[in-house]
């Protein structure tokens, strides 16, 4: 795998930085296979190494079970943030989490949200159902606002508000790397 990074402070392109200031730094990053292939649904997040003290993020997570599937597949959530389960099929799911420092088990019925906020650590999060035992899916819990799963294009954008030395995470399950994780640590300013 291959880590491409592009800095540009002030690019004024709405579909990269739409959240851009003028004393903020457009971070894009690019993830490609070795032999060249744009890699999409690869989480990417930034973790703060000077310091830095970053805002929550307010994004909402949904993670759907849908044809006896979870949907999607990889979900990415910051600690202590929302993660609403929404099962979408006519049929009661037994959700669970395993092997991770945040534990769940709750049964979903048909048609309805179940809304967690308990993921207090960082973690990697296996989930599987246990009346359906081929479904599986994962969730990433970051201690970072600065995350995001590639485009189509292994592309995904970040306006970073605090300047410093970050280290950039590349994550997917299925990663044959370490960890399921490629770093790299970069002066952004």
């Amino acid at each position: 795998m291959l880590l491409t990074f592009l800095l540009a402070p002030n690019i004024s392109n709405a579909s990269t930085c739409a959240d851009e200031t003028e004393n903020n730094t457009c971070v894009q990053v690019f993830v490609k296979s070795k032999t060249g292939q744009q890699l999409d649904n690869m989480v990417v997040y930034l973790e703060p190494l000077d310091g830095q003290v970053l805002e929550k993020s307010h994004k909402e997570v949904v993670v759907g079970q849908l044809d006896k599937s979870f949907t999607p597949y990889i979900s990415v959530s910051q600690i202590n943030s929302k993660v609403n389960f929404v099962n979408q099929d006519d049929i009661t799911h037994h959700i669970y989490s395993a092997g991770s420092d945040n534990k769940f088990s709750f049964k979903i019925r048909a048609g309805t949200t179940h809304s967690l906020t308990q993921f207090e650590q960082a973690s990697e999060v296996a989930m599987g159902c246990n009346i359906h035992d081929w479904m599986s899916g994962y969730l990433l819990i970051v201690n970072t606002p600065y995350f995001d799963k590639t485009d189509e294009l292994g592309q995904v954008s970040f306006n970073i508000a605090k300047q410093g030395k970050y280290r950039v995470v590349v994550w997917h399950p299925q990663m044959q790397v370490e960890n399921n994780r490629m770093t790299m640590e970069k002066d952004i300013t």
